[in-house]
């Protein structure tokens, strides 16, 4: 093989490879209904809609004959085993408020170490944006580094005007877009958001991953012969606004986790100690409410209700893990790695158009 040929064929292997569909996707579409449950649902509306399956199902099955409630024991018996499972709940709440405090609490030179960092890291992007100070809002602050980030990416349009390859202007005009679309969702997400809320983080969450990183820095690697100076430089800050939107990301992350754990452990102390103490009396007067209570019906509204409000704990942590582990999840993508499973995403996209 001549080594023009030889040329002509790497040329062809490093554009394949910079348009390649797994630099600038779009993740596949999952349900809202499923997003909502796990994601953006408020806590306290997802609860109480398990909550309403826990009643209807024993309720259901009351009225179908197979709980016998007007027998004081089985009732009871089921109730007192809930309510016993409760009680290591306090257990939990502990561990829960230990691993949080764990993080918070540190002797000066740690806490000084800390605050430094931080404080280098706000310098950074204060540098990189042309920002004198930047925001102290969580939210204000991602915004002021998406903003950067598009406006960044659109100096990349004259490049592309001036490929004289139209396929790396494709792929160029294709990084631009998929940017400046993640960005306006970015913006409307975070737009009245405030820190304690979910908003702040869900706006970032799956989004300006590390496919973005990746692409910017193989255009950057590939498309030298025809980038200048500056477009060259505009590529570099680029891509480090990209690390430092990822470290903000984390950063936020573990601070919103912390909050969220804090609030759980909160959440099932308040849950709990009704929940005992309603179980109990339960326990104690459900043969009076048998002689007071003369239907059948009635009798299973009383039993369904007193079963739901004890297995009321474990809903919670329910709701509230399947958050906190759906965020831990979808976070997993660190910098410039970015997990398989996306790659495999885009591919299945670029199937689906073909």
């Amino acid at each position: 093989m001549s080594a023009d040929e030889s040329g002509i064929d790497e040329d062809e292997r490093i554009d394949e490879s910079v348009s390649r569909s797994d630099l600038v996707h779009e993740r596949l579409r999952e349900s809202p209904v499923k997003r909502w449950l796990l994601l953006d649902g408020n806590r306290y509306v997802i609860t109480g809609l398990f909550s309403l399956v826990v009643f209807v199902a024993c309720a259901s099955i009351g009225f179908a004959g197979y709980i016998p409630v007007t027998d004081p024991d089985t009732a009871t018996t089921l109730v007192a085993a809930v309510v016993g499972g409760t009680l290591p709940f306090i257990t939990i709440v502990l561990a829960i408020n230990q691993l949080v405090l764990s993080q918070e609490l540190g002797w000066p030179g740690d806490l000084s170490d800390r605050f430094e960092e931080m404080t280098v890291f706000r310098r950074e992007v204060e540098s990189l944006t042309d920002t004198p100070v930047s925001p102290a809002a969580p939210a204000d602050f991602l915004q002021l580094v998406v903003d950067t980030v598009v406006e960044r990416t659109e100096r990349l349009e004259a490049v592309a005007d001036r490929m004289t390859d139209p396929d790396r202007a494709a792929v160029i005009d294709e990084f631009i877009e998929a940017v400046e679309t993640e960005g306006e969702l970015v913006s409307a997400s975070l737009e009245n958001s405030d820190f304690g809320t979910f908003e702040t983080l869900s706006a970032v969450l799956g989004r300006f991953n590390g496919a973005h990183l990746y692409a910017a820095r193989q255009i950057r690697a590939h498309y030298a012969d025809e980038l200048s100076e500056a477009d060259l430089e505009t590529l570099d800050d680029l891509v480090e606004l990209l690390g430092q939107l990822a470290i903000a990301r984390q950063t936020f992350k573990t601070l919103y986790m912390q909050y969220e754990l804090a609030y759980l452990s909160k959440v099932l102390l308040v849950v709990g100690f009704p929940t005992l103490l309603g179980g109990g009396i339960f326990m104690m007067t459900y043969s009076t409410i048998i002689e007071t209570v003369e239907t059948t019906a009635a009798l299973v509204l009383v039993v369904s209700t007193v079963v739901t409000f004890v297995f009321l704990p474990f809903t919670v942590l329910l709701v509230y893990t399947f958050r906190i582990a759906s965020i831990a999840s979808r976070t997993a993508d660190f910098g410039p790695f970015v997990p398989r499973v996306d790659f495999d995403e885009a591919a299945e996209l670029e199937e689906g158009r073909e």
